[in-house]
């Protein structure tokens, strides 16, 4: 699933649309421009079109009723992501693996700050410190990431919201988002 052009958005979100009802999922209810636009202001953001049609189309987040508390099966609901300014932007454009990091003023609050900025919205809690956030500002705005407690890296392949959502209904609730990731030896 890839970054999909904006011209490709309608019959990818009629597709996404199929297989929620085929799967019997029972989304959120979707969510007006008035929230979207109260969580944008909120969070000093513009919220990437695809995420944006999607709640307004598709629906706002799932909870798997068969779980509870902290579930890969779990989707945040737009009110129950933290407002948090998200102006600041991400400026990695591949991973960074700071657990494996020699150099100590990389690890500073300060290179943290500048490499992440503000992160994203958090989409997904896997639990064990790992989320799949949505990124809003910076080169790699649209593309959702993996951040954990070791290190920060884009799903492989890169993917937009759409294509994040369409490979986890794709999976029956057990997607690899990193099944094409190329794992480079250092020299």
């Amino acid at each position: 699933m890839p970054i999909y052009k904006p011209e490709e958005y309608p019959s990818v979100i009629e597709r996404i649309k199929a297989k929620v009802a085929q799967k019997n999922i029972n989304m959120g209810p979707t969510v007006s421009e008035t929230e979207i636009a109260a969580f944008e202001r909120a969070c000093n953001t513009r919220l990437p079109q695809a995420y944006r049609l999607f709640l307004l189309e598709v629906g706002d987040g799932w909870h798997d009723p068969e779980t509870e508390g902290i579930s890969a099966s779990s989707i945040h609901r737009l009110a129950e992501i933290e407002h948090k300014d998200l102006s600041l932007p991400m400026t990695l454009t591949d991973g960074w693996l700071w657990e494996d990091e020699e150099d100590e003023e990389q690890l500073s609050d300060e290179s943290f700050e500048r490499k992440l900025g503000n992160q994203g919205v958090e989409l997904m809690d896997e639990g064990c410190g790992m989320t799949y956030e949505l990124i809003t500002a910076g080169p790699c705005a649209g593309e959702v990431w993996s951040f954990s407690d070791v290190g920060v890296s884009p799903c492989c392949e890169r993917q937009d919201f759409l294509g994040w959502f369409e490979l986890w209904l794709d999976s029956d609730d057990d997607p690899d988002y990193f099944k094409d990731y190329v794992y480079q030896e250092n020299q």
